[in-house]
């Protein structure tokens, strides 16, 4: 797949070690990118480990093959493991290890709530 991600927005988070970003996509031919391969990307682009960005939105306009989203880029990754919710972190695991977050993440709320 071939598209072209661009930068639209930074902002610097001090708070919780981290930068926002909004990016734009164009050229994605086949809808939506895939989230994982987006974040592949963008971590090359920022020169960052891959494990500490972390895509929050990914949204592609109507009638057209733009697709706007919003990033999270931690700078370490206790910051990522303390502000990032789980279910965002799930979204950003490839699909292979997906599927076995999730079942872990209902074992654990059953043992939870049976206890």
């Amino acid at each position: 797949m071939s598209y072209k991600i661009e930068i639209a927005d930074t902002k610097e988070n001090p708070l919780f070690n981290r930068k926002e970003l909004q990016i734009v996509i164009n050229g994605a031919n086949s809808g939506t990118p895939n989230r994982y391969e987006v974040k592949q990307k963008l971590a090359a682009l920022q020169t960052v480990d891959e494990e500490l960005v972390f895509i929050k939105k990914l949204k592609t306009q109507f009638g057209s093959r733009i697709v706007r989203g919003s990033v999270n880029i931690y700078e370490d990754n206790d910051s990522a493991e303390k502000y990032e919710p789980i279910y965002i972190k799930i979204r950003n695991m490839p699909k292979d290890k997906r599927k076995d977050a999730r079942k872990q993440l209902r074992a654990k709320k059953r043992k939870k709530k049976g206890a």
